[in-house]
């Protein structure tokens, strides 16, 4: 991945799906925005991805807490390869890696409610996924410093 090339965080949902991205230094990870699971879904993320500069994508794995693989993890690793497919087919030289996400909603909405977000605005759809990728991104980067 090239200097000044951005990593960006997906926390993958049946409903929702949260995105996050570095910084160009690929030090801090920053929500940027909810998207909804649809048809569409891999066009935008490609959009984003030629958008913001980004070299590299963590799509995040909810593992159960043996280490299995559940539906959800099983769902995410699909939407990863349909991913790697579109971007391949673009001509677009961006890796997608997977990363163990257990806990990072649960995180997220401890981290929401230690900052005092009223519940009001924790209810807002897509807050919480948001959170959770930039959670997922966060600590990939400070595992790969």
């Amino acid at each position: 991945m090239a200097d000044g090339m951005r990593v960006m965080g997906i926390d993958f949902g049946m409903k929702r799906v949260g995105v996050a991205v570095s910084d160009p230094l690929r030090i801090i990870a920053q929500g940027i925005e909810t998207l909804e699971n649809n048809s569409s879904l891999v066009a935008r993320v490609t959009e984003v991805v030629k958008k913001m500069s980004v070299g590299k994508i963590v799509v995040g794995k909810p593992l159960k807490l043996s280490g299995q693989e559940g539906d959800s993890a099983i769902e995410a690793a699909k939407f990863a390869q349909k991913l790697r497919d579109r971007l391949k087919s673009e001509s677009l030289d961006v890796e997608v890696v997977e990363w163990d996400e257990r806990f990072t909603t649960t995180m997220a909405q401890r981290t929401q409610l230690e900052l005092g977000v009223k519940k009001k605005e924790r209810q807002k759809k897509g807050n919480l996924d948001r959170m959770a990728s930039q959670l997922i991104l966060q600590s990939y980067l400070d595992s790969h410093k």
